[in-house]
């Protein structure tokens, strides 16, 4: 009975992020008011995230600091983040073997693949709403490099779980993504305001080949403004627009279940799934006004970046290795429980045969609550990006960014600017919901 009470104390302790209910927070990130969230973040610190989730509690602050234009705090946080993630890739030995007992939350959380990579891209963002262009470039080309990568990351730590159980072959996932639209669309504004026009080429022809060579990734058309994209000048006054909009996708749990009528097997197997998010915006527009002619400009932006597409394609991989994981150790507990299943009913000693079934029944209902998938994930990056560029008259302007949700305006966000030749004229601007 102690046992059994122990127990029961113990599963108020299996409380995770995925427990908690963000209902306020997603209020407040549809209505943009990001301080409220980031108090929110702060103060519920010690109930959101555990003491193995430091990646997520910089992550999760740090994009929201970049929503609210706080772009130092922001590279602050995200860089935090990308230490963190590069730290704990290679888990410890300790934490391995004890996640193999109890499940993956006694890990520290390493970030998705997904995560880690634009964590540079809007490090890259910060830098351009600062008008640090060199640095931003640099954020750009380490996206960059973390993607040539992505596809042999994994290979060590496949093998070294095969290693561990010579029974354990891990299905080898290809994943499809390997060439961001995205990052070479911000890589061009980049190389083109240092008129190195060679390269806007280059980045031009990359970012049609991402949507050529990965269609079921970019499962939509090219941005038309790409083709103006790649005549323009710095000498010309064009004003960009990006846009992001929706969710990216959350882990949920999906578990798996087994029993024998008479008790003596108790399975389960429990497996992070990604799962897209559905978003309200259903188009988006932009509205440049000249302060001193009063002269309108309005243009619809077009996709160009699907990051909930390559957030499902990039866990892909991981599952593999955490499929095989769970599995592994959910054929270990249910040994377990069988051979006291097993003791408990041919045992002659009653004494014998009673403390095996308390065992039997206490380890069946630990098991029950203690298999489960890890599903931490950063909460706050969008599920889609958006582009337009247009040829304004130098000026200043008031910018709006309207998200639509179908005929009207769910959230607008605006920004005075001052076009000028020569310089990059860019607006960034977010409706999470």
């Amino acid at each position: 009975m102690i046992l059994i009470l122990s127990l029961s104390l113990s599963l108020s302790s299996c409380m995770t992020m995925a427990d908690y209910n963000y209902a306020r927070i997603d209020s407040n990130l549809a209505s943009g008011n990001y301080a409220a969230v980031s108090a929110e973040l702060d103060e519920k610190k010690s109930t959101i995230y555990g003491i193995h989730d430091e990646v997520l509690v910089a992550l999760d602050a740090g994009l929201v600091a970049h929503y609210d234009r706080d772009t130092d705090k922001s590279n602050e946080l995200l860089s935090k983040a990308e230490r963190l993630i590069d730290a704990y890739f290679s888990t410890s030995i300790s934490q391995s073997v004890t996640s193999m007992v109890t499940n993956d939350f006694v890990q520290d959380y390493a970030g998705e693949d997904f995560e880690d990579l634009y964590t540079n891209l809007f490090m890259a963002l910060n830098y351009i709403e600062a008008e640090l262009y060199e640095d931003a470039m640099v954020e750009v080309r380490r996206f960059d490099n973390k993607l040539k990568k992505l596809r042999a990351k994994y290979e060590e730590i496949i093998q070294a779980v095969e290693n561990d159980d010579e029974n354990s072959k891990i299905k080898r996932v290809s994943i499809q993504f390997y060439n961001s639209a995205l990052a070479h669309y911000v890589s061009m504004l980049l190389n083109r305001v240092e008129g190195d026009y060679d390269n806007v080429r280059i980045d031009a022809k990359l970012l049609e080949e991402a949507f050529n060579m990965q269609p079921s990734l970019y499962d939509f058309a090219v941005p038309s403004s790409i083709v103006a994209e790649k005549a323009a000048r710095r000498a010309d006054c064009r004003l960009n627009v990006l846009a992001f909009s929706g969710f990216a996708p959350v882990k949920k749990e999906e578990a798996v279940r087994a029993y024998s009528w008479r008790g003596t097997v108790w399975y389960k197997l429990a497996l992070p799934k990604m799962e897209k998010r559905p978003s309200a915006i259903t188009s988006i527009v932009v509205k440049a006004i000249n302060k001193q002619t009063g002269e309108s400009f309005s243009q619809t932006l077009e996709q160009i970046e699907s990051l909930e597409n390559i957030s499902v394609d990039t866990f892909q991989q991981k599952y593999s290795v955490l499929f095989t994981k769970a599995l592994l150790r959910s054929i270990a507990k249910t040994a377990a429980n069988t051979t006291m299943n097993t003791i408990a009913r041919r045992s002659k000693d009653a004494t014998v045969s009673t403390v095996f079934s308390v065992l039997d029944f206490a380890t069946k209902i630990s098991n029950e609550f203690t298999e489960r998938a890890d599903v931490r994930t950063c909460r706050f990056f969008p599920a889609k990006a958006s582009v337009t560029g247009m040829n304004v008259p130098a000026g200043d302007y008031t910018v709006s960014v309207e998200f639509m949700a179908g005929s009207h305006v769910a959230c607008t966000e605006t920004k005075e600017l001052s076009v000028r030749a020569g310089k990059l004229n860019f607006v960034e601007a977010a409706c999470l919901r």
